[in-house]
């Protein structure tokens, strides 16, 4: 399968899930310190953010899933968090809310990515996607 065609039916697939109406809080600015781990991770961050949140909301193990991709990305990159850096960025996702804005822009940078990325990224996907959930969105 192309990395086109890939990326094509991850974003496909992401569009499909059912929009579950969430109550929206107040928007918190992002911490500076945390902007590099935010940076090499972005455009992931948003997709399997609203993967995860599919079903309305983002169980703990989803959200863990998630952390440990992009503490994996950071390491890879040579420049590891620190224990507070990723306990912060554990707190940022738990309040995560990617919009349907981010969607595009998001697929979009994951065309450009190499394809060992892509192939990261679906992995957790299917982690995400395999994970039970109260209302059985996903598990099946």
């Amino acid at each position: 399968m192309s990395l086109g065609l890939l990326v094509g039916r991850f974003g496909s697939f992401l569009l499909e899930q059912p929009v579950v109406p969430t109550e929206v809080g107040p928007v918190v600015a992002f911490p500076d310190q945390l902007e590099r781990l935010r940076g090499q991770s972005g455009h992931h961050i948003v997709l399997l953010t609203m993967l995860s949140r599919a079903d309305g909301e983002a169980a703990l193990q989803e959200r863990q899933v998630i952390l440990e991709f992009c503490l994996d990305r950071a390491r890879r990159a040579g420049k590891p968090a620190t224990a507070k850096e990723a306990a912060e960025f554990g707190d940022y996702l738990r309040d995560l809310r990617p919009s349907l804005a981010q969607f595009g822009p998001a697929i979009r940078c994951l065309e450009d990515t190499e394809k060992d990325e892509v192939v990261a990224l679906v992995a957790r996907r299917r982690r995400l996607s395999s994970m039970p959930t109260v209302r059985g969105v996903r598990g099946k």
